[in-house]
């Protein structure tokens, strides 16, 4: 009896938990995360949009060197403060990805799309918290900073929100092929969702042209390269927040059953 118990407590192979009932605390865990991208949505709106002016975007890709020190200067202490708010909405990128690779964690035998998706978690997150640091440093000192300094700091940011589509197109591939690819009723999401991921990433894609415009709708003030990706994904971020809370739902339906 002994040797049996060593063999399958050390020695079994690892299995998710399946039963969706006996661990309160992961439901209270996957709300927080779903509500901690509700919450990087609502500080982008306030530290991007109406303080940072991010978007829509007060500077552009073809003006001047010194027409982006003007207007940086303007508006100085109105960036800092946004680009404080940005991060802290950014940072919250770490926990929303969590949850959804936790979820995706839970529907597999072997963790392979979980960790790959934390991956890009990482990554994102790095990437969105560098959008906010460039911001700040473009308004650190902009009377002392070279023109082209200034003009640099803003090509930055927006390359590094709209130009890094392998990064948040691969997160979003990853979310989606367990669920297109787990078998009928195992699904860590309904199959609506897999295709919403697939269509941010084709959303996404505009942004890659920024490199070759500096005016126009593909530039990176424009609305193609800029405002379809960003659009895009703060309504995949909304999504899939959603999505999680009718997963945590559900569980709460089938204890009480």
């Amino acid at each position: 009896m002994m040797r049996e118990f060593v063999r399958t407590a050390f020695f079994s192979k690892e299995t998710p938990v399946t039963d969706k009932s006996v661990d309160p605390l992961f439901r209270k865990s996957i709300v927080f995360c779903a509500w901690s991208g509700f919450a990087a949505i609502a500080l982008f709106v306030i530290g991007g949009v109406i303080l940072g002016e991010m978007l829509p975007p007060l500077l552009r890709a073809n003006d001047s060197p010194e027409e982006f020190v003007r207007k940086v200067t303007e508006h100085q202490l109105s960036i800092q403060i946004g680009s404080v708010i940005l991060m802290l909405s950014f940072a919250l990128f770490g926990p929303f990805g969590a949850g959804i690779a936790a979820l995706t964690r839970r529907a597999e035998k072997s963790p392979v799309f979980s960790y790959v998706q934390l991956v890009f978690t990482a990554c994102g997150t790095m990437v969105a918290l560098l959008v906010a640091f460039a911001w700040a440093l473009m308004s650190f000192r902009p009377d002392v900073y070279h023109p082209t300094m200034v003009q640099m700091f803003a090509d930055l940011a927006y390359f590094l929100a709209v130009f890094s589509v392998p990064v948040f197109g691969g997160w979003c591939v990853v979310i989606a092929l367990p669920i297109l690819l787990a078998e009928e009723g195992h699904e860590c999401f309904p199959r609506w969702v897999g295709y919403v991921n697939l269509w941010a990433v084709l959303l996404f894609a505009p942004g890659q042209l920024v490199l070759f415009f500096k005016d126009g709708p593909f530039s990176w003030h424009g609305i193609v390269a800029l405002w379809i990706p960003f659009v895009a994904f703060f309504l995949w971020i909304l999504i899939m927040c959603m999505s999680m809370l009718k997963a945590v739902k559900q569980d709460g339906q089938v204890t009480q059953a």
